[in-house]
């Protein structure tokens, strides 16, 4: 008998040991470089920079957690490369349902170079840094062998139909 419990309580032990939480999965999913595909606003696609801008660089953000903490929850370091300069900031994720793979998160201050450009990558650069700097939520989406980060305002259930929020559209980056 004591050899049976034994030999259970190993195969718990291992079981437990190689399975790890579902929100350490969506953290080390979130935890990645992140590249801008698309704008969602209101009821309209956009490209990043619109569609009249051309030959633009890839707009992308980088996730690092920085807490030991696997958890998805909690503070994280963001960068990247926006239209012409390099930025940087904090992100604190304040909530997510493993379910919807919804949550919703707090932007801190984000700083940046200061180099200059075109009146239209300024203004790319301008509009990414707004909807970034007023991003409320967020999901992670699997779809087609493709994973999305959905980052900003989603629709809420009392807004008109055709308004489903305003927010950006990420793709994760293959290395």
């Amino acid at each position: 008998m004591k050899t049976i419990l034994a030999f259970v309580l190993s195969l718990l032990s291992i079981t437990m040991c190689e399975s790890e939480p579902e929100t350490d999965l969506y953290s080390k999913i979130l935890s990645n470089t992140w590249v801008l595909k698309n704008h969602f606003l209101g009821d309209a696609i956009d490209t990043p920079c619109g569609y009249a801008t051309q030959n633009t660089r890839d707009l992308n953000l980088t996730i690092t957690k920085t807490e030991d903490n696997k958890s998805i929850l909690g503070d994280y370091k963001i960068n990247g490369l926006s239209a012409i300069n390099s930025y940087f900031g904090s992100i604190e994720i304040t909530s997510f349902n493993t379910e919807t793979k919804r949550g919703n998160v707090k932007i801190g201050t984000i700083g940046s170079t200061k180099m200059g450009g075109s009146h239209e990558l300024m203004d790319c650069e301008n509009r990414y840094f707004g909807m970034l700097n007023q991003s409320e939520e967020f999901q992670i989406i699997e779809n087609e062998g493709k994973t999305m980060l959905h980052l900003g305002i989603f629709k809420k259930d009392n807004t008109p139909s055709r308004d489903g929020g305003t927010y950006m559209i990420f793709e994760l980056k293959k290395d």
